[in-house]
């Protein structure tokens, strides 16, 4: 079933699957990652082995967020700029209406939309040296790929307005602190941290935690299905700006931007 994904790796161990996201040197989303993205959570809505997911990243980082090289080339491309939002919907809808529990293994650090990923699971253990962040307005975007819908409600709007609007980067530690996500653990006690947690959760009674899931995930759904539509809309509006191709290519080039407003 996952053979034909070439940045996605799926393993099992019983019937525990682990997806880990597979695009070196820091697993960035760029448009290959981002179409298989919005398909596998379908497919593993339909894979009858498992039911209890993982999704993790391979080598230091879980996610460094969106591809910068390939941003650059969205900006003087409107057609893949089209085809890179459209994706975004069909990611958020899918994993907040999948019903087996999902639990994000966070290996290193998660940016943007790594971040997205990671908070729109149901359960987020992290490695005490990974920082989560959604630094969309560095690079003159909204944040609009589900990290405005999902920020709010982990930790309420007053502690979301600063770090969506700040983009201000938070560590795993912080994060566990304020209920960002579930725990973190040094880096030699994730795997035994992911695995006990998965373990709990397949030998518990599958349906109960399946239909409890969708039971707390309905009113998520349903602001999804109202407003990522918009949220991407606003995202591609400022990805047409002066201020993104800036911000691009100044950190391509490894200076601090010049931003206009414009």
């Amino acid at each position: 079933m996952y053979r034909a994904y070439r940045h996605i790796a799926a393993s099992r161990r019983g019937r525990i699957l682990t997806l880990t996201l597979d695009n070196p040197p820091l697993n960035a989303v760029n448009r290959a990652l981002h179409d298989e993205l919005s398909h596998i959570f379908h497919d593993v809505a339909r894979d009858d082995g498992s039911d209890v997911i993982v999704l993790t990243g391979a080598g230091k980082a879980f996610s460094a967020g969106a591809d910068l090289e390939e941003m650059k080339r969205a900006t003087e491309d409107p057609a893949l700029r089209s085809t890179l939002m459209s994706r975004a919907p069909h990611i958020v809808h899918a994993l907040l209406a999948l019903d087996k529990p999902v639990i994000a293994r966070l290996n290193g650090h998660a940016m943007g939309l790594g971040a997205t990923l990671a908070l729109l699971c149901d359960v987020v253990i992290a490695a005490d040296i990974a920082r989560i962040a959604d630094p969309h307005v560095g690079i003159g975007l909204s944040a609009g790929d589900g990290g405005a819908l999902i920020w709010p409600h982990l930790i309420g709007y007053a502690r979301a307005r600063h770090h969506l609007l700040s983009g201000e980067a938070l560590s795993a530690t912080e994060a566990a602190a304020i209920g960002l996500i579930h725990k973190a653990v040094p880096p030699t006690a994730l795997d035994a941290a992911v695995d006990s947690y998965a373990d709990r959760l397949a030998s518990g009674a599958i349906l109960a935690i399946r239909a409890t899931k969708r039971s707390i995930n309905m009113a998520l759904c349903r602001e999804a299905i109202a407003s990522t539509e918009a949220h991407i809309g606003l995202e591609a509006l400022t990805m047409a700006s002066n201020d993104h191709r800036e911000a691009v290519l100044a950190f391509l080039e490894k200076r601090p931007p010049v931003f206009t407003g414009t």
